[in-house]
């Protein structure tokens, strides 16, 4: 298992830096086994929804940062966004955003795309997380027939 941790300045344009530093850090030749093209962008994505609703939603954006801290092992990568806490003391909620809300569809997509998601234990962020299949599946036994199986 590997572990990263980045820190990054609570301003808007820290969020594109973000996206390089973990795009940077889950690219094949930075890494001892293959994370598969979709699972590296699809963190990529996610970790960009996160450290958008730090920024927007708690106390980073006043000054602050928000810390990256990212775990890789072969078939897992976890994302986490660690936050300096809620700017009213409520954390960000997945909602349902209307059609002419042009915020609120962050979560919606880390909870469409992660395997799982949720608050840090500590209460100071969120994380994700994304699995993939390493066995070969090119190897393995093929299903049967359709009609092979016989019924008693």
């Amino acid at each position: 298992m590997e572990r990263f941790s980045a820190a990054f300045p609570g301003r808007p344009s820290s969020v594109a830096a973000a996206r390089g530093w973990l795009e940077d850090l889950l690219s094949p030749a930075r890494r001892r086994f293959m994370i598969p093209d979709d699972v590296r962008a699809t963190a990529v994505l996610l970790l960009s929804e996160l450290a958008t609703n730090a920024l927007q939603h708690t106390r980073s954006a006043d000054g602050g940062t928000y810390t990256v801290n990212v775990c890789v092992c072969s078939g897992l990568v976890r994302v986490e966004v660690e936050d300096a806490g809620p700017r009213n003391g409520q954390r960000a909620k997945l909602r349902e955003a209307g059609p002419q809300d042009e915020t609120g569809r962050g979560l919606a997509l880390v909870a469409a795309f992660a395997d799982t998601w949720g608050p840090l234990p500590r209460g100071r962020g969120m994380y994700c997380r994304l699995s993939w299949c390493t066995e070969d599946l090119s190897t393995a036994a093929a299903p049967p027939q359709p009609g092979a199986l016989r019924q008693r």
